[in-house]
Order: C-alpha cells, then sequence, then structure tokens
C-alpha cells in the first residue's frame, strides 16, 4: 500500500463535470456502500489512480476543483483496472470477461472473492486485479506500468481490452453509479454470478445498484512479482523513447502529448487524434508521418486503420479535402 497517494477526484454527474479533489479510498468506500452521499442514482466517476499531495497545487479554488490537464506527477493504485467492452454485444463481452477472470485466477491462485468484477452499465465488464499481489510503489510511471501489465495478461487470455483507461487522469465510473444512456448501474458480480448467470439477467441485476465489501488483500506472488517487474521495465523502455516529445513540450500541444501517450476514450477519439493531427500540421509532418507518431495510440483506443487514416488527412489537409 503507499500510504502518500490517498488522493483521488471524483466528478459528479457526467464525465464533463468538474473533476473534485477527495480522500479516494473514503469515495470508493461511499459508492461501495450505496452512501446517500455518493448518490448512486446518478451518474458518477473517480479517478483512475490515486495520487500524493502533488495534485493539491492543481486545485483552481477553495472548492477543489481540479484542472487535471498534463498532470505528470506521480500515481498509485490498488488495483489494476481491465475494461472489457463490446460493441452491442453484451454477449461477447460476457464470455471475453469470464475467460479474462478465469485465466487471473488461475495464474496467480486467487481465490474467486479476490477480484474486483462489474458489469459496467452498458455493453462490457470492469475487471479489478490487487496490486497488493507485487506491491507496486507509486511512480511517474506507474499507469503505463499497469497498461504493460494487463495487455500481457489480456494476450495470456486472449481477450481484447480497451487499453485507453491507464491514462493518469481519464475518469473511471465509479462503482454503483448510474450510466447516463443506458440508465443501468455499474453492478458487482461475484465470480460465480459472472460464470453462470446468462448476460440478460446481468442486465437485470443491473437495473439496481447492489452494496458489496471490498476483497482482502492477497499476498504477494512471485509470478505475479515476476510480471509487474517485466512490466515496469517495458514503461521504462517507453518512456526513453518517448522522450523527444517531452524535449518539444513548448512547441507541441500537451493534448498532443498526451494522446501520444495514452490516447483517447470512446467519445473523444476522433476529436483528440484530429486535434493531435492538426497540431503535427503545424511543424510540417505530413499525413505518412502523422500517422507513424499517432497510429499506435488511436489503434489502441479502438479506432480503426480506415477511421485513423481518413481523420489525420483531414487535418493535415483540410483544404485538399473539402474540395
Amino acid at each position: 500500500m503507499s500510504r502518500d497517494h490517498t488522493l483521488g477526484f471524483r466528478i459528479e454527474g457526467g464525465c464533463s463535470n468538474q473533476r473534485k479533489l477527495v480522500d479516494y479510498d473514503r469515495a470508493f468506500l461511499a459508492y461501495a456502500s450505496c452512501d446517500p452521499l455518493a448518490k448512486v442514482e446518478f451518474e458518477g466517476f473517480l479517478s483512475p489512480f490515486q495520487y500524493d499531495e502533488a495534485i493539491r497545487c492543481r486545485c483552481q479554488d477553495a472548492g477543489l476543483q481540479l484542472d487535471v490537464c498534463g498532470f505528470d506527477g506521480r500515481c498509485w493504485s490498488a488495483f489494476v483496472w481491465f475494461d472489457i467492452d463490446r460493441e452491442n454485444n453484451v454477449a461477447a463481452a460476457t464470455q471475453d470477461a469470464r475467460r479474462m477472470a478465469a485465466s487471473l485466477l488461475q495464474r496467480y491462485g486467487l481465490n474467486d472473492e479476490e477480484l474486483l468484477l462489474f458489469f459496467s452499465g452498458s455493453k462490457g465488464y470492469h475487471i479489478g486485479l490487487p496490486t497488493s499481489l507485487f506491491e507496486p510503489r507509486a511512480d511517474k510511471q506507474f499507469n503505463r506500468s499497469c497498461r504493460m501489465l494487463a495487455e500481457e495478461l489480456a494476450k495470456v487470455a486472449e481477450v481484447a481490452i480497451d487499453m485507453s483507461i491507464y491514462s493518469k487522469v481519464q475518469p473511471l465510473r465509479a462503482p454503483n453509479s448510474r450510466h447516463g444512456k443506458t440508465g443501468l448501474h455499474k453492478r458487482f458480480l461475484a465470480f460465480d454470478e459472472l460464470l453462470n448467470l446468462k448476460p440478460g439477467k446481468i442486465l437485470v441485476l443491473a437495473e439496481a445498484p447492489m452494496e458489496f465489501d471490498m476483497p482482502l488483500r492477497p499476498k504477494p506472488h512471485k509470478l505475479a512479482c515476476e510480471d509487474w517487474d517485466l512490466a515496469c521495465r517495458k514503461a521504462t523502455e517507453w518512456a526513453k523513447e518517448t522522450v523527444v516529445w517531452d524535449e518539444h513540450r513548448s512547441e507541441l500541444n500537451q493534448w498532443t502529448i498526451d494522446f501520444i501517450r495514452d490516447g483517447a476514450v470512446e467519445g473523444e477519439r476522433h476529436t483528440r487524434l484530429y486535434s493531435a493531427a492538426a497540431n503535427l500540421g503545424e511543424f510540417e509532418f505530413t499525413e505518412r508521418q502523422a500517422g507513424v507518431v499517432l497510429g499506435p495510440s488511436a489503434l489502441d483506443s479502438g479506432l480503426s486503420q480506415r477511421e485513423i487514416d481518413r481523420t489525420i488527412q483531414n487535418a493535415i489537409n483540410p483544404k485538399e479535402n473539402s474540395k
């Protein structure tokens, strides 16, 4: 556990609303217990990671409203999250979530109740793997290490996951909160329920929130520690490869830097890619060069190669494409 990293942010209502600095554990437990203060009948989001006091300087006023754009400080989390979404196919998402959860349980010798499992409230599932298995330290690259670990474990399970959720400040839907479009809640599931209930029954359960207890933290596991060490090494190598972008922060738009590093979530992907490509175009990047730089993050965000090519083309050569 990282005792110095106790802070996080909460968003009441839609994801575009203001982020407010909170004690992360207290906020998470409020949602878990359906505390009236959590307002689970509405949309709600929490930060994907926990932060130390350094994030407090981002408060804009006495009301603890945060501006997190470009924040690149240290972070930590009690869980590595896996986001499994399948557009208009909850049945396929259910099968993948079952496979992902079973793979994690088997690989690290976990008890069924040591994973946190949720139906997302829309078209997929969120799975939380406890980091006590490898006792990580808070670090500036912690979120990237989580991504590297999740990517490898998803490959082992042969499951596709959303890679955009490992951005340091990308909001995650809060447990038990209500989805703004579907009206369903992010509903906790026992492993037995995930394994045996039909998708239709899970959707029925998600019509109402349900209190749940936090799982016990499993002890460190040798293979988990080895997997984490490898993920950290990969994150370090990635940081070395992208240092050139840090050296040009004063020239490139911060949102471009963030997209190159972390991609974007559904609903923002096309806009963020277009913006980043247009910014590169200001520095005389060709379509091909912009594609090389932005393509990997755009693919990780869930865009097809055709969508990426078209968006970059429109951003780099808008006049040509308006003819």
